[in-house]
């Protein structure tokens, strides 16, 4: 799913500024004043709506590192004016970003045109280095060329540089830090990926006919959750054996389609009930409206996921910032059969 960035805020910096945050719910996950929204966010696996950050602000750069288990499906938009390079550090399952199927050690170029779909499947850790245009002057050229390609961070050299910079900053390492140390450290940044570029030609990781056709269908279904999305016809109408649909999901997504589209609509329904009262609706209407005819199966699948019977999600008074999912994350206007 790729979408058009609309009004993106700008990059806010304060040279120095680091924070350290456990988060453990999706509003601490999206948090606007780490100059990142993180939309669309669905959670995949139970216990994976928490994790481990660092914010770090340079002169004209934020690093974002980033540990949480997996997985959740998300798409974030970057600042505006601005330009990203990720390098993942550890992988424990499936990472795909975009049309990206990526790995352990995988660097990535993107920038503020779009934002792209974003899924983990397993524990992650990585770095994202979010840079100011118009401070990259003659570099801007090359580093475009890379936007939706990918280089190996080889010999970890750019984790490494990202973790001994992080390390300096961290308070109180950074209390007699100066400008021109934030400069510094922006150098270096920058100098290590240019090593690297200059040693690679980024690639587009190839992908199987089927993975790409897994990758039309996440994008179809994902806009019509409410329909009766039928995998045998899914198959039948992209000329596909259903088992090569099964091995080209479990490979870009590590999940089952008939389980990733579960999963989706059990998201859905956790965002309804989060958002109503027991005077505006029961579980057995919320569970119908998704495509859950079978309330005792519904019921085991959402608990399951969300560690809470569904209908306790219902009596439970949740504050207005702990709905992501909107009604512009899926399209819900007609089937898919």
């Amino acid at each position: 799913m790729k979408d058009q960035v609309l009004n993106p805020n700008s990059l806010n910096l304060s040279a120095g500024y680091f924070l350290e945050q456990y988060w453990d719910d999706r509003e601490t996950l999206d948090q606007g004043r780490f100059n990142w929204k993180y939309n669309c966010i669905y959670q995949l696996r139970p216990k994976s709506m928490r994790g481990l950050r660092h914010i770090l602000h340079l002169n004209s750069m934020q690093t974002n590192h980033v540990q949480r288990p997996g997985g959740i499906m998300h798409s974030p938009s970057s600042p505006k004016d601005s330009f990203t390079i990720v390098v993942f550090e550890a992988c424990a399952d499936k990472v795909c970003y975009g049309e990206l199927k990526l790995k352990t050690g995988d660097i990535i170029f993107f920038d503020d045109t779009y934002t792209y779909n974003f899924i983990n499947n397993g524990d992650i850790e990585f770095t994202a280095v979010t840079i100011e245009k118009s401070r990259l002057g003659v570099l801007l050229p090359t580093l475009s060329k890379a936007i939706n390609h990918r280089i190996h961070d080889t010999d970890a050299r750019f984790a490494s540089t990202l973790n001994k910079i992080r390390k300096e900053f961290t308070p109180p390492s950074a209390t007699d830090k100066q400008p021109h140390h934030f400069q510094a450290a922006e150098d270096e940044i920058l100098a290590v990926i240019m090593t690297l570029l200059d040693e690679q030609t980024p690639t587009i990781p190839k992908l199987t006919a089927g993975e790409k056709i897994a990758l039309e269908i996440r994008n179809q279904v994902f806009h019509h959750m409410d329909g009766d999305i039928n995998i045998h016809s899914l198959a039948e109408q992209h000329h596909i054996s259903e088992q090569t649909l099964q091995n080209s999901f479990k490979s870009l997504f590590g999940f089952t389609p008939k389980l990733f589209i579960r999963t989706l609509k059990l998201n859905h329904a956790h965002q309804e009930l989060v958002k109503s009262t027991l005077r505006q609706t029961t579980v057995s209407k919320v569970a119908y409206k998704w495509g859950f005819t079978h309330l005792g199966r519904f019921s085991a699948y959402y608990t399951q996921l969300f560690e809470q019977a569904p209908s306790q999600t219902l009596k439970t008074v949740y504050c207005a910032a702990e709905e992501n999912i909107k009604e512009s994350c899926a399209d819900r206007q007609e089937e898919v059969i």
